[in-house]
C-alpha cells in the first residue's frame, strides 16, 4: 500500500534546527556524536528523556481560564498607547500562561537562539547573564554563561537558577518540562511561540515593554516592517503563473517540509514563490518522498550548517532526484539555518536573501550581500 503524500502533526513545529546530544548532560557542539535534529512542538511519547535538577528562585505565574489571552497584536495596540510601561505587568505568554513581571529584569537567562537574538536587538544584551551553547548571534551572546543546549533533556535547571535570574524567556511547549520545573521553582518564566512575522512584531514589543525598552523595541519593529513590506511589494507584481515553485526541505530523517503554516512557508510566499506543500494543514508536516518528485519544484531551498551542502547524500539519493527542475537548473541552495531557522529579528534578511535566489534580476545586491548562501549550481548534485 502507499503511503500518504504526507502526514499532518497535530500542533505547530518549532524549528530550532538543534543538535541533541544523547546522553542527559549538557551538550558540547564540537562533540561527535551530535546529531541534527529538528524540535517539535508536538513529539511522540517517550522521544525525549527528561533530566531536571535544581533550587529555588522567585516569581509568579497565573493558570489562564478561557479568555485570558490576549493577541500580540492587542498588546502592541496598548503598549503604543502607553509610552512607559507600569510595572508590575501582567503579560500571557506564548503558551496562555498569564505571567506577572514585577520590575524590569536585570538578569535574564535565554533559553531559546531565537529569544537571545530578539534580547540584544532591542539593547537588552547587557542583562542576559545566562544563554544556551546555540546562542550564536549576535557573537557577544557567545561570552555569557551556558546553560546547556535548546532540549529540555540538556538544560541545567541548576545552572538557570544558580545565575540568580529575575526572568527566564523560553522557547514553548518543546521546553514545557523546564518551564513547569522553573514554575515550582517560583523562578518568573515568559515562554515565545511565534510561528509569523506579525507574532514575532508582537514578542518584540512584549519583551521591549518587560525590560523597560519600549522605544527601542518599537524602532527594530518598525524597522523590520519596513524591509518585510519592502520585499513584499517587490514580488507582488507576478503573476501566479510566473511564480517559482518551491521545497524547503527541514530534516531528511524524518523527511520533514515547511508548510503553509510555518514561518518559513510565510517567507517563501512573502518572497514571491509558491509552496509546493501548500495544501498541507500541518506547518511542519512529514511527508512522503515522493511528493517531492511528483510535485516538481523549480527551486529547493536546504538550511544547513553556515549554509554548506551537508556530507550525508539526504534526499539527494531518490530515484528520479536529476530530473527535478531544480536539479536541472542548478536551483538547490543551502542556506544558513541559523538564519532562516529562527523566526527572530534576521528574519527579514533572510526574506532579502530568499527573495534574491528567487528572483535575482528583481533584486539588487542592495537586498544582501549573499554572505548566507551557497549556489549548489556549480556543484555535482547527482547522487
Amino acid at each position: 500500500m502507499r503511503q500518504p503524500v504526507f502526514q499532518e502533526t497535530s500542533t505547530t513545529a518549532v524549528v530550532e534546527f538543534v543538535r541533541i546530544r544523547k546522553p542527559l548532560s549538557s551538550p558540547s557542539p564540537k562533540s561527535d556524536d551530535f546529531g541534527y535534529a529538528v524540535a517539535f512542538r508536538q513529539l511522540y511519547a517517550g522521544f525525549l528523556l527528561l533530566c531536571l535538577v535544581g533550587c529555588g528562585g522567585a516569581g509568579a505565574v497565573d493558570r489562564p481560564t478561557a479568555g485570558v489571552q490576549e493577541s500580540a497584536a492587542s498588546e502592541r495596540q496598548r503598549a503604543d498607547s502607553e509610552p512607559t510601561a507600569h510595572f508590575p505587568l501582567t503579560l500571557t505568554d506564548g503558551l496562555g500562561r498569564s505571567v506577572i513581571v514585577q520590575q524590569p529584569p536585570k538578569r535574564i537567562v535565554s533559553i531559546a537562539p531565537k529569544n537571545t537574538e530578539m534580547l540584544f536587538a532591542i539593547g537588552a544584551g547587557e542583562n542576559v547573564v545566562g544563554v544556551t551553547s546555540f546562542c550564536n548571534f549576535p557573537p557577544e551572546a557567545q561570552d555569557r554563561e551556558k546553560v546547556g543546549g535548546f532540549a529540555a533533556s540538556s538544560l541545567s535547571i541548576e545552572k538557570i537558577v544558580g545565575l540568580r535570574p529575575d526572568l527566564v524567556v523560553t522557547a514553548a511547549e518543546f521546553q514545557r518540562p523546564v518551564i513547569d520545573e522553573l514554575d515550582r521553582l517560583g523562578v518568573t518564566v515568559f515562554a515565545l511561540a511565534a510561528e509569523s512575522f506579525d507574532g514575532l512584531c508582537g514578542e518584540m514589543d512584549l519583551l521591549g515593554r518587560i525590560t523597560g525598552r519600549q522605544t527601542e523595541a518599537g524602532r527594530v519593529i518598525d524597522g523590520m516592517q519596513s524591509r518585510f513590506e519592502r520585499v513584499r511589494a517587490a514580488t507582488a507584481a507576478i503573476p501566479a503563473s510566473e511564480r517559482v515553485s518551491v521545497f524547503c526541505e527541514i530534516s531528511d530523517e524524518p523527511f520533514l517540509a515547511a508548510g503553509p503554516r510555518s514561518f518559513i512557508g510565510e517567507m517563501i510566499e512573502a518572497c514571491g514563490g509558491t509552496n509546493i506543500m501548500h495544501d498541507a494543514r500541518a506547518a511542519y508536516p512529514h511527508i512522503n518522498p515522493e511528493v517531492l518528485l511528483e510535485r516538481s519544484p523549480a527551486v529547493i531551498l536546504i538550511p544547513s550548517e553556515e549554509g554548506r551542502p551537508p556530507a550525508h547524500a539526504g534526499v539527494r539519493v531518490l530515484p528520479g532526484w536529476n530530473e527535478l527542475p531544480a536539479v536541472k537548473k542548478g536551483r538547490i541552495y543551502y542556506v544558513d539555518r541559523d538564519l532562516v531557522s529562527r523566526c527572530g529579528p534576521r528574519m527579514v534578511e533572510a526574506m532579502e536573501l530568499i527573495a534574491r535566489l528567487f528572483y535575482p534580476d528583481r533584486f539588487d545586491q542592495a537586498a544582501g550581500d549573499g554572505s548566507h548562501l551557497d549556489n549548489a549550481e556549480s556543484r555535482d548534485t547527482k547522487p
